[in-house]
């Protein structure tokens, strides 16, 4: 991760207010300003669009025992560890639940070393892990988890840091986004254990509450939260090189949302904008640098989990009014 608004501080509690839900355009064209060239060679453009394959977005049958929101997906197999978050209550949660896909059955496996929501979280090499986030405040602790739930404490981020993304190219993680409420962290962070960190790029806007996916290398940045509020830019870094390009622009400011490559189709679900929940789902295609809506979800949500397992997207839990305990299915047909 509304048909109600949610005004939300980073790593605080949840409170509702009663703005109602924003609409969205239908399409809109990437505004690439002149002086910046596309930032992937077109080899690496997924391959179908979502107009050619056809996207289909459910409720899953599959619920979580409890609401959970600002949580972090984990993929191990056909199973997805949800480890941390906000609970229904509106505080932060340690627990680790495993979510089988295949049966479809939830059930609790573990608990955080330190309970965290906002985090950032990514698999690589076998492990899970945990970075940054906090509870009453951002914090920097970096957690593995292990496929069975088991979590210990291995290091820590350079500086507290929380709303944050993470993901795995090439053999790293790679942290981007978040900070603090009162700045955004524009520093790219990269290592290979999760406990040893370099500065490897900057992003050319910093950003709290980004959506964050990876097409051939290049770790795409789309939306997020400035001091001046929700920014529609889209940035685009190479890790290896530390070159960092903006590649276009939403049609409007979004935050909160997910970002997920479904049957070679970039998506842009959910999120927020000027603290309204969206439900609009976005295709974005970086060969020709637009951005059209496909379709859109079941219910607006914000701050969901999300996960690519067998070609299949889930976005799990999330906020409405409050937390949710349900899980979204995208396919593509």
């Amino acid at each position: 991760m509304l048909g109600v608004a949610i005004a939300l501080a980073a790593c605080g509690q949840v409170s509702p207010s009663d703005s109602p839900g924003a609409s969205t355009p239908a399409a809109t064209t990437l505004e690439t300003p002149a002086s910046v060239s596309p930032a992937v060679p077109s080899a690496i453009v997924p391959a179908a669009s979502a107009g050619t394959i056809g996207i289909r977005f459910a409720r899953s049958d599959t619920r979580l025992p409890s609401a959970r929101t600002r949580a972090v997906a984990l993929v191990f197999g056909s199973a997805v560890l949800l480890c941390g978050g906000l609970a229904s209550s509106g505080g932060t949660t340690g627990s680790i639940l495993e979510i089988d896909l295949k049966s479809g059955r939830v059930s609790s496996v573990g608990v955080l070393a330190a309970a965290v929501h906002d985090a950032g979280g990514s698999a690589l090499d076998g492990s899970g892990f945990i970075l940054g986030g906090g509870g009453s405040a951002p914090g920097s602790v970096v957690q593995r988890v292990g496929p069975s739930g088991t979590a210990i404490t291995i290091g820590h981020l350079p500086v507290v840091r929380a709303d944050l993304a993470a993901v795995s190219v090439d053999g790293e993680l790679v942290v981007v986004g978040g900070g603090t409420p009162a700045r955004p962290d524009d520093r790219v962070l990269a290592s290979s254990d999760g406990s040893q960190f370099r500065t490897v790029a900057r992003l050319l806007v910093g950003v709290r509450y980004p959506a964050v996916a990876v097409v051939g290398g290049w770790v795409y940045v789309i939306g997020g939260s400035t001091l001046s509020g929700d920014t529609s830019v889209i940035q685009a870094i190479d890790p290896g090189t530390g070159v960092v390009r903006i590649v276009g622009h939403l049609g409007r400011g979004l935050s909160h949302a997910s970002a997920l490559v479904v049957g070679g189709t970039f998506l842009i679900a959910g999120g927020r904008t000027a603290g309204r929940a969206q439900k609009a789902v976005w295709e974005l295609n970086i060969a020709s640098g637009t951005i059209a809506q496909v379709g859109q979800l079941p219910y607006p949500v914000s701050d969901m989990a999300s996960a690519v397992v067998g070609g299949i997207g889930y976005l799990i839990g999330g906020e409405d009014v409050g937390p949710l305990a349900s899980i979204i299915t995208i396919t593509a047909n």
